[in-house]
């Protein structure tokens, strides 16, 4: 898929990765419809956009409202003529013991990671399966790959989300309908900031964080290379999951010690 004249979706445009997937995507030719709660700095990052020779429009939504996601994609098949791509980036972090998180933020967490995400994917296919063609991005996490402790609710909601992608792929290829999984390490944004639970770093935020820049122009490239599932770096990413996979009982033992460590 190429992404100039594409007609792209993207929720959590305000800011973070979204918004630096909406400035790239927007380089690239994309014509884009931004939406997150936020209005004022959608209009700012729209602004950007445009500023830079793209196109963009806004589509103030909150995601968890019931039917919220379905009149963001009415509108945005009206100011585009289409939707030729979602991403799925809206989210929210979570930090706590999975015995001791509040129901209240169990709730909001997967209300948004997993439950709008989902809507939003119900709420694009039709158009899509009409044309014959579109792609779903979901942004998850290598907590989506990995469970790490004190983050376990938040790394079961990414699972969720990469589980949600991979059955759409085996279940709509044939009406021309792609999925693609992302999977970024910690990212410089605000989401730490704004997460539920226990703020401050964390014992598993060891090593710097990539640019929501880079993950943005790593999404841009496996649109166009057609890819299923994205990693941004080597290393810890790609090296942390093949740990993972080849000497998971080292992997467990150090998260172990990180958790422990957390307590004192």
């Amino acid at each position: 898929m190429q992404l100039k004249n594409a007609r792209v979706i993207i929720t959590g445009a305000s800011s973070g990765i979204g918004r630096a997937i909406a400035v790239e995507f927007g380089r690239r030719g994309a014509r884009l419809a931004l939406a997150s709660r936020d209005q004022s700095a959608l209009e700012e990052a729209a602004a950007a956009i445009k500023t830079d020779g793209g196109s963009a429009v806004v589509i103030p939504t909150d995601v968890t409202v019931d039917g919220a996601v379905k009149e963001m994609a009415d509108a945005a098949i009206r100011e585009l003529g289409g939707i030729d791509i979602l991403v799925n980036n809206a989210g929210i972090g979570m930090t706590a013991p999975i015995a001791d998180a509040s129901s209240a933020d169990v709730d909001k967490l997967f209300g948004l990671n997993v439950i709008a995400a989902a809507a939003a994917i119900r709420a694009v296919i039709p158009i899509m399966r009409a044309q014959g063609s579109g792609m779903i991005i979901n942004i998850s996490s290598m907590a989506g790959r990995v469970v790490i402790p004190r983050i376990g609710y938040y790394s079961a909601s990414k699972f969720a989300l990469a589980a949600i992608g991979d059955a759409l792929r085996m279940e709509e290829p044939h009406r021309g309908i792609k999925v693609m999984n992302v999977f970024p390490g910690t990212t410089q944004s605000s989401f730490g900031e704004n997460r539920l639970g226990i703020r401050g770093r964390q014992a598993h935020q060891v090593l710097p964080p990539v640019s929501a820049e880079k993950v943005a122009r790593r999404v841009a490239q496996a649109v166009e290379r057609d890819l299923r599932s994205v990693y941004i770096s080597w290393f810890p990413d790609r090296a942390g999951l093949a740990a993972n996979w080849l000497a998971g009982w080292a992997v467990s033992g150090v998260l172990r010690w990180w958790a422990r460590r957390a307590h004192l």
